[in-house]
């Protein structure tokens, strides 16, 4: 079955990214993990560097870590969550066909966690915290990104309609 691939750009370099699913990781270097976070009250977590630009938890993972580690570590941190359980959606194969980083080969790894949320004391980059009704996502997900999302929430089974 053919895989979905789509052209992103951004950071002034352009990349082709194509889906792998969850039982056919691809090459590449390892990128970290996403997750499209549901708290017990179905609402979405989303994160904000300065409290303009919001996007799901996401992070790379750190040396020897495993996919599911990364996900853990990244939602603690950034978006003081505890992963109850997870389930890997699939994978992101990015190559960068343009820019300062053309030929680079990155791995990301999608899940779709329930987690808890904690006391917002994030440690890292992250200001601002927002548990969001699923048909909100739209509005909080960057707009270069937004084909890898809607297909990445089909997967999750989150058919989520564009307002």
């Amino acid at each position: 079955m053919q895989q979905p691939t789509w052209q992103v750009n951004t950071h002034q370099q352009t990349w082709h990214v194509r889906w792998h699913p969850a039982d056919s990781e691809s090459a590449g270097k390892a990128h970290g993990s996403a997750g499209i976070c549901l708290t017990p009250e179905r609402q979405i977590v989303v994160v904000s560097q300065n409290g303009i630009d919001w996007d799901v938890p996401a992070g790379r993972s750190e040396a020897g870590e495993s996919w599911a580690a990364t996900l853990q570590r990244e939602l603690a941190e950034e978006a003081c969550a505890m992963v109850q359980s997870a389930s890997l959606l699939g994978f992101c194969q990015s190559q960068c066909l343009a820019g300062a980083e053309q030929g680079l080969i990155l791995v990301r790894a999608f899940w779709l966690a329930q987690v808890t949320i904690q006391a917002w004391q994030p440690q890292f980059e992250m200001i601002e915290r927002r548990l969001i009704e699923p048909k909100e996502i739209w509005g909080y997900l960057p707009q270069a990104y937004l084909p890898i999302y809607r297909h990445v929430l089909q997967v999750a089974s989150l058919f989520i309609e564009v307002d």
